[in-house]
Protein backbone atom coordinates (compact mmCIF):
# COMPACT_ATOMS: atom_id res chain seq x y z
CA UNK A 1 0.00 0.00 0.00
CA UNK A 2 1.32 3.46 -0.89
CA UNK A 3 1.52 6.18 1.66
CA UNK A 4 0.94 9.86 0.92
CA UNK A 5 4.67 10.67 1.03
CA UNK A 6 5.49 8.13 -1.71
CA UNK A 7 2.73 9.42 -3.96
CA UNK A 8 3.85 13.03 -3.45
CA UNK A 9 7.38 12.14 -4.64
CA UNK A 10 6.02 10.70 -7.88
CA UNK A 11 4.59 14.05 -8.86
CA UNK A 12 1.41 14.80 -10.72
CA UNK A 13 0.05 12.27 -13.17
CA UNK A 14 0.93 13.01 -16.76
CA UNK A 15 -1.33 12.26 -19.66
CA UNK A 16 -0.42 9.44 -21.97
CA UNK A 17 -0.88 9.37 -25.69
CA UNK A 18 -2.54 6.36 -27.14
CA UNK A 19 -0.32 4.39 -29.52
CA UNK A 20 -1.35 4.32 -33.16
CA UNK A 21 -3.84 1.57 -33.94
CA UNK A 22 -3.77 -1.04 -36.67
CA UNK A 23 -5.50 1.19 -39.22
CA UNK A 24 -3.07 4.06 -38.60
CA UNK A 25 -0.09 1.73 -39.06
CA UNK A 26 -1.65 0.35 -42.23
CA UNK A 27 -2.18 3.84 -43.66
CA UNK A 28 1.38 4.75 -42.71
CA UNK A 29 2.59 1.70 -44.62
CA UNK A 30 0.61 2.68 -47.70
CA UNK A 31 2.08 6.20 -47.56
CA UNK A 32 5.64 4.90 -47.12
CA UNK A 33 5.60 2.28 -49.88
CA UNK A 34 6.69 4.57 -52.76
CA UNK A 35 9.63 6.09 -50.90
CA UNK A 36 10.67 3.63 -48.17
CA UNK A 37 9.53 0.02 -48.68
CA UNK A 38 11.49 -1.18 -45.64
CA UNK A 39 9.66 1.26 -43.35
CA UNK A 40 6.37 0.35 -45.04
CA UNK A 41 7.06 -3.29 -44.25
CA UNK A 42 7.62 -2.44 -40.58
CA UNK A 43 4.40 -0.40 -40.54
CA UNK A 44 2.43 -3.33 -41.98
CA UNK A 45 3.98 -5.69 -39.43
CA UNK A 46 2.95 -3.33 -36.63
CA UNK A 47 -0.56 -3.07 -38.07
CA UNK A 48 -0.80 -6.86 -38.09
CA UNK A 49 0.54 -7.07 -34.53
CA UNK A 50 -2.34 -4.82 -33.49
CA UNK A 51 -4.90 -6.62 -35.67
CA UNK A 52 -3.90 -9.93 -37.30
CA UNK A 53 -7.12 -9.92 -39.32
CA UNK A 54 -6.26 -6.74 -41.24
CA UNK A 55 -6.10 -8.60 -44.56
CA UNK A 56 -5.12 -5.60 -46.70
CA UNK A 57 -2.01 -5.07 -44.56
CA UNK A 58 -1.21 -8.78 -44.90
CA UNK A 59 -1.58 -8.59 -48.68
CA UNK A 60 0.55 -5.46 -48.97
CA UNK A 61 3.22 -7.01 -46.77
CA UNK A 62 3.15 -10.05 -49.03
CA UNK A 63 3.66 -7.89 -52.10
CA UNK A 64 6.63 -6.14 -50.49
CA UNK A 65 8.15 -9.49 -49.56
CA UNK A 66 7.59 -10.74 -53.09
CA UNK A 67 9.22 -7.66 -54.59
CA UNK A 68 12.19 -8.25 -52.27
CA UNK A 69 12.58 -11.79 -53.63
CA UNK A 70 10.82 -13.70 -50.86
CA UNK A 71 8.13 -15.57 -52.83
CA UNK A 72 7.56 -18.17 -50.05
CA UNK A 73 7.00 -15.39 -47.51
CA UNK A 74 4.66 -13.66 -49.94
CA UNK A 75 2.70 -16.86 -50.49
CA UNK A 76 2.23 -17.24 -46.73
CA UNK A 77 0.97 -13.65 -46.45
CA UNK A 78 -1.49 -14.05 -49.31
CA UNK A 79 -2.84 -17.30 -47.88
CA UNK A 80 -3.32 -15.68 -44.47
CA UNK A 81 -5.11 -12.73 -46.10
CA UNK A 82 -7.38 -15.22 -47.87
CA UNK A 83 -8.17 -16.90 -44.53
CA UNK A 84 -9.77 -13.61 -43.52
CA UNK A 85 -11.29 -12.46 -46.83
CA UNK A 86 -11.60 -15.19 -49.47
CA UNK A 87 -13.73 -12.99 -51.70
CA UNK A 88 -10.98 -10.52 -52.64
CA UNK A 89 -9.82 -11.21 -56.20
CA UNK A 90 -6.50 -9.40 -55.89
CA UNK A 91 -5.43 -11.68 -53.03
CA UNK A 92 -6.01 -14.68 -55.30
CA UNK A 93 -4.21 -12.96 -58.16
CA UNK A 94 -1.18 -12.13 -56.01
CA UNK A 95 -1.13 -15.70 -54.72
CA UNK A 96 -1.12 -16.90 -58.33
CA UNK A 97 1.88 -14.71 -59.15
CA UNK A 98 3.79 -16.01 -56.12
CA UNK A 99 2.96 -19.62 -56.94
CA UNK A 100 4.02 -19.09 -60.53
CA UNK A 101 7.35 -17.66 -59.36
CA UNK A 102 7.76 -20.71 -57.13
CA UNK A 103 7.30 -22.96 -60.18
CA UNK A 104 3.95 -24.32 -59.02
CA UNK A 105 2.05 -23.73 -62.25
CA UNK A 106 -1.00 -25.91 -61.56
CA UNK A 107 -1.62 -24.11 -58.27
CA UNK A 108 -1.06 -20.75 -59.98
CA UNK A 109 -3.66 -21.65 -62.62
CA UNK A 110 -6.13 -22.51 -59.86
CA UNK A 111 -5.42 -19.22 -58.05
CA UNK A 112 -5.90 -17.17 -61.23
CA UNK A 113 -9.18 -18.98 -61.86
CA UNK A 114 -10.30 -18.14 -58.32
CA UNK A 115 -9.38 -14.48 -58.91
CA UNK A 116 -11.44 -14.42 -62.11
CA UNK A 117 -14.38 -16.14 -60.43
CA UNK A 118 -14.51 -13.15 -58.08
CA UNK A 119 -13.58 -10.43 -60.59
CA UNK A 120 -14.13 -11.55 -64.20
CA UNK A 121 -12.64 -8.35 -65.63
CA UNK A 122 -9.21 -8.65 -64.05
CA UNK A 123 -7.03 -8.27 -67.17
CA UNK A 124 -3.71 -9.34 -65.66
CA UNK A 125 -5.27 -12.55 -64.37
CA UNK A 126 -6.60 -13.31 -67.86
CA UNK A 127 -3.16 -12.66 -69.37
CA UNK A 128 -1.24 -14.75 -66.83
CA UNK A 129 -3.77 -17.55 -67.01
CA UNK A 130 -3.67 -17.55 -70.85
CA UNK A 131 0.12 -17.81 -70.77
CA UNK A 132 0.11 -20.73 -68.33
CA UNK A 133 -2.68 -22.53 -70.15
CA UNK A 134 -0.81 -22.18 -73.42
CA UNK A 135 2.26 -23.80 -71.83
CA UNK A 136 0.01 -26.56 -70.50
CA UNK A 137 -1.33 -27.22 -74.01
CA UNK A 138 -4.84 -26.04 -73.21
CA UNK A 139 -5.05 -23.80 -76.29
CA UNK A 140 -8.82 -23.19 -76.60
CA UNK A 141 -9.09 -21.94 -73.02
CA UNK A 142 -5.84 -19.99 -73.37
CA UNK A 143 -7.23 -18.23 -76.44
CA UNK A 144 -10.45 -17.36 -74.58
CA UNK A 145 -8.48 -15.74 -71.75
CA UNK A 146 -6.19 -13.91 -74.15
CA UNK A 147 -9.27 -12.55 -75.93
CA UNK A 148 -10.75 -11.46 -72.59
CA UNK A 149 -7.46 -9.74 -71.77
CA UNK A 150 -7.39 -7.86 -75.07
CA UNK A 151 -11.04 -6.83 -75.08
CA UNK A 152 -11.48 -6.21 -71.36
CA UNK A 153 -14.42 -8.63 -71.35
Amino acid sequence: MHDVVTLARLGPRKGYRRAPGARAWYERGVALEPTDPAAARVAYERALAANPELADARCNLGRLLHEAGDAPGAEACYRLALCVRREVAVYWFNLGVALEDLGRRAEAIAAYREALAREPRLPDAHFNLARLLERAGELPEAIRHLHAYRTGA
